[in-house]
């Protein structure tokens, strides 16, 4: 089985530690190493530290070296880096000077970009950006968030044709009710947890267990996803 670096790329607060927090249950199940450079400020992943090393990160200074190193590490299945929002020069400029591309090949890695998306512009112009770096040295997997809008006019009208034309897929979050998210993210626990916390009405943990069950779902049966995000 080969080994899969993923790197969330995307404007800020579109979802991409949502995402990966949903991610990181599907590989604990199949039994994947996991290691996730966290951007973040605050200890956005401290409740699934059973479950993956999690590792704070800044491309402004030495730390971003040891993503690179970790690609020789025998003992890793899936590294996840969490790239900061509303900066993808500074994303860019990281990969360029770090020789990604190369290094990864290298060390026998596959490399995947990982892409919330919203109703907004802005994801247009990551996205492309991101493909005109990296072109065909990498997978592309989007996430359409629903949270943000019922539909993607920009990207299904300017963007979705090149992604596919490259072979990148895409997946489907769907939209939970802010009361729901709060409640989720208050109880700071792996999010199949808070379906099971007695302090959260039942209405909503079924509300989160149908929301979980559904990203998964998407996830799972595309043949594409399961690729290029390293799962079985």
């Amino acid at each position: 089985m080969s080994k899969r670096m993923i790197i969330t790329v995307g404007d800020a607060r579109v979802g991409k530690s949502t995402v990966i927090k949903l991610l990181l249950e599907i590989f604990a199940q199949q039994g994947k190493r996991i290691k996730v450079y966290n951007q973040e400020s605050f200890p956005v992943f401290q409740a699934y530290e059973h479950i993956a090393t999690i590792k704070k990160f800044n491309l402004s200074n030495d730390d971003a070296d040891a993503i690179t190193d970790d690609l020789n590490h025998p003992e890793l299945d899936v590294m996840i880096v969490d790239m900061p929002g509303q900066d993808i020069e500074k994303v860019i400029q990281y990969i360029e000077s770090a020789s990604l591309f190369e290094v990864v090949v290298k060390f026998g890695w596959n490399l995947t970009f990982l892409q919330p998306i919203s109703h907004r512009k802005d994801c247009i112009y990551y996205l492309n950006a991101i493909i005109q770096n990296a072109t065909n040295n990498a997978n592309y997997v989007v996430v359409k968030n629903y949270h943000f809008a019922p539909e993607f006019r920009e990207y299904e009208e300017k963007m979705r044709k090149k992604l596919l034309i490259i072979g990148g897929t895409e997946v489907e979050l769907m939209a939970l009710h802010r009361n729901h998210y709060q409640a989720m993210e208050k109880a700071d626990k792996p999010y199949s947890q808070v379906c099971q916390d007695l302090s959260i009405i039942l209405f909503w943990r079924s509300f989160i267990f149908q929301w979980i069950k559904k990203f998964h779902h998407s996830v799972m049966n595309n043949h594409l996803a399961i690729k290029y995000l390293g799962l079985d």
